[in-house]
């Protein structure tokens, strides 16, 4: 399925820069902080403006701070799979 598949990619481009890159190397959580609260204006603003390539991209880069976090953090596969299976329950709720 597409979907799967660039997430897939998604998280082998967040691994890459993890690994590869000085400046994804050396962020924590908390030096995230700042860049993900500009990441949600942004997105906040580009809803506002009802601009939907705007809302796009801004939910990318929201996605990809996630994956960020994540690997930060160190989930494995299996964990990161389980923090997906949330929506799954919320999906069940509704």
């Amino acid at each position: 399925d597409k979907v799967a598949a660039s997430f897939l990619a998604l998280v082998e481009i967040m691994d890459t820069l993890r690994e590869k890159c000085p400046w994804d190397k050396k962020q924590t959580i908390q030096s995230l902080r700042s860049n993900t609260i500009e990441e949600l204006y942004e997105l906040i603003e580009a809803n506002i403006e009802e601009d939907w390539e705007g809302i796009k991209e801004e939910l990318g880069d929201i996605l990809l701070h996630v994956l960020f976090y994540a690997k930060i953090v160190d989930f494995q596969k299996r964990e990161m799979a389980d923090v997906a299976k949330k929506f799954e329950q919320l999906e069940g709720s509704s």
